[in-house]
């Protein structure tokens, strides 16, 4: 970064006599010659002019002004405005080269002392945003932190944290720079600079996907103060276009609308209605209503503005209208506009709606290839968020189809999104039914759910009842599962309660009472064979574990040693991913009851060789009891290891075991 050549103070005191140009003074209090005051005069009109052209958003224009009075002028009263306006011009801008010139103009031209003392303030502003588009955010802390520091001025300084939050913003450390903008919120009373930290919490809430509140934000910003937008095209149009790149047309509609009602110049007319009209046309949502509010806009256009600089775009607008409403074939289009990519896009998925509103899925699908050259932009012009979105639809129009060849498994996605109607339709279909429900369970949500729940309440088929339970599980809908569970024992199909019974040991889990456990192991118990017969759903692993414990509490130590010996097998047949050694150092327990203590050893050592993830806790507790059963096999050697192990895990200090084993 370039030193200031002049202290900042000093800097100042110099610019403290520059008023007397403003009264056409000069420095020995004599008038200045009619002639300069001329110039002056003509220069600032020059200067407001651009400022007139930036506002309505002709940045060229206002550049090659400001450029040209730049290269002329004579008069240094002048240099402090055209500077800052000329760089503002090239910050504007966007291209590197342009930020470039004007970051080493702005700070030449401070540390020379063109810069008058009012215009300070600004200046700085000026190179914080500079400095952050060339990534220099070190700098631009630097400049902002002497706004803050060097000026008293409590509104100034309110602008100088606002620039120190962009820094902040830039560096993406997001809550610093929203701790500073509210905190200006609290202290000030002034509209423009509440708006400008309101706009700027906008922007670092989309930055940081806090989507719903940049949504409320910018709701009430344009209830309170839309002027802030509506009286600088410039600011207005980097708004929409910021708040359609993050999906809120809407917003951005509100603000060119307010354009609209502010504007008399013909040129800024024609560029708010075709920006409004071509927001109507992103926000379209599968009915006629904006189709046909941006076919009005271009039909004025068109009227209005037949040698505009939009004209030929117009044109082309209207033409996608008219193919969309069906009044012009697609293939004239695809001939007429050869040499437009955008339009033979639109064309393509153009005649996809005709095939889907024709019927013809297969055809659609068969050719998915063909549709993926087309772009998201135009994807969501036509109302869906990706071409994927598109096919799911067509596969939802084809679940009647499916259903009937037997296709289940390729309706799972397609179910998500069908139509209410759709499914009722399927549902009251006698012959549909079952393999319907059978493509439901695997893909449970809750509108399916509530519509098949109240088709098939008061069934008396219990597979009917098993499904809805399950899915009622899947959803949270826990009383309600319950109460499908038990239509299921009412029925009493012996298979289907064969079938249930891990769901109903999963539903009444859920349901996080332990009167509810224990009435569920009571009726494990009272029909063991419906255990045997669910050996092979993995499922039977936590059923195992859990029925184990009860056991335990209701003192039944034969029949759980039994379960646990069978969760023991269960874990090694099926190798399951299990991360605490529960079962074998209860099974080396009760081995050691047994004085068995070499057969409690194998238990004690297994799940050391297997290598397993185990969790600190877990660790210690084998480790201390590998040491006893060591101890009692006058293994000294192992012994003393497993204590230096158990000694040796760190971050467990409040572990029981850890501390008998700190006292070894």
């Amino acid at each position: 970064m370039k030193l200031l050549i002049l202290p900042f103070l000093l800097m100042l005191s110099m610019y403290a006599k520059s008023d007397f140009y403003y009264s056409f003074i000069d420095s020995s209090g004599n008038q200045i010659p009619e002639q300069m005051k001329q110039k002056i005069r003509d220069g600032y009109d020059i200067l407001k002019n651009a400022k007139e052209l930036i506002k309505n958003n002709d940045l060229d224009e206002a550049y090659a002004i400001v450029k040209d009075l730049k290269a002329t002028n004579k008069l240094k009263i002048l240099d402090s405005d055209i500077i800052l306006l000329y760089c503002d011009i090239l910050l504007k801008k966007r291209s590197k080269r342009f930020i470039d010139e004007a970051a080493y103009i702005l700070e030449d031209a401070i540390n020379s002392s063109k810069i008058h003392e009012k215009d300070l303030p600004k200046a700085y502003m000026l190179l914080v945003d500079l400095k952050l588009e060339l990534n220099k955010a070190k700098e631009a802390r630097y400049f902002a932190q002497i706004i803050i520091n060097n000026f008293d001025d409590p509104l100034t300084k309110a602008y100088g944290k606002i620039y120190l939050s962009k820094v902040y913003t830039k560096r993406r450390e997001y809550n610093k720079a929203v701790k500073i903008l509210y905190k200006i919120l609290t202290e000030t009373s002034d509209m423009l600079v509440a708006t400008i930290v309101a706009d700027h919490l906008y922007d670092i809430y989309i930055l940081s996907d806090k989507r719903e509140k940049a949504y409320e934000l910018i709701s009430k910003v344009l209830h309170k103060n839309i002027d802030y937008y509506a009286n600088d095209s410039y600011i207005a149009i980097q708004k929409v276009n910021k708040l359609i790149r993050a999906g809120m047309p809407e917003f951005a509609v509100k603000i060119l609308q307010e354009l609209l009602t502010k504007t008399n110049n013909p040129d800024s007319i024609e560029d708010f209605k075709f920006k409004l009209a071509g927001t109507y046309m992103l926000m379209y949502d599968k009915t006629p209503y904006y189709l046909l509010k941006a076919k009005e806009i271009y039909k004025d256009l068109l009227t209005n503005f037949s040698k505009g600089a939009y004209i030929k775009k117009v044109k082309m607008f209207l033409d996608e209208i008219l193919m969309r409403e069906g009044k012009i074939e697609p293939s004239i289009l695809a001939e007429k506009y050869r040499d437009s990519a955008s339009m033979q896009q639109k064309v393509l998925l153009q005649e996809l709606m005709n095939d889907k509103q024709n019927g013809r899925y297969s055809q659609i699908l068969l050719t998915k290839k063909i549709y993926k050259k087309i772009s998201n932009r135009i994807v969501r012009r036509f109302g869906y968020k990706s071409m994927n979105d598109i096919f799911d639809e067509v596969n939802i129009l084809m679940i009647k189809d499916y259903l009937r060849k037997g296709k289940c498994s390729e309706l799972n996605k397609a179910l998500k999104t069908a139509r209410t109607e759709t499914l009722y339709e399927l549902i009251e279909n006698k012959k549909l039914k079952y393999q319907f429900f059978e493509c439901l369970i695997e893909v449970p949500y809750e509108r399916g759910y509530l519509i098949t729940k109240e088709a098939f309440n008061k069934s008396r088929d219990a597979k009917i009842y098993l499904y809805l339970e399950r899915m009622a599980m899947k959803l949270d809908l826990i009383d309600e599962a319950y109460s499908f569970s038990q239509k299921v024992e009412m029925v009493g199909d012996k298979d289907i309660l064969a079938e249930e019974f891990l769901y109903r040991f999963l539903l009444y889990g859920k349901m996080n009472e332990t009167l509810s456990m224990d009435k569920f192991f009571s009726y494990a118990s009272r029909n063991s064979d419906l255990i045997d017969k669910n050996i092979d759903n993995p499922l039977i692993i936590d059923f195992y574990y859990q029925y184990y414990l009860y056991l335990l509490k209701k003192d039944k130590t034969t029949q759980a040693k039994k379960i646990l010996i069978k969760l023991y097998k269960k874990q090694k047949e099926v190798n399951a991913r299990v991360y605490s050694p529960f079962v074998e150092l209860e099974l080396a327990r009760y081995e050691k009851e047994d004085q068995k203590y070499k057969k409690a050893l194998e238990f004690l050592e297994e799940p050391l060789k297997s290598k397993r993830r185990i969790k600190k806790d877990d660790l210690v507790h084998l480790y201390y009891e590998l040491a006893k059963t060591y101890r009692k096999l006058d293994k000294e050697n192992k012994y003393k290891d497993s204590i230096q192990k158990c000694k040796g895990i760190k971050g467990v200090d409040d572990n029981m075991y850890k501390k008998m084993c700190d006292k070894l």
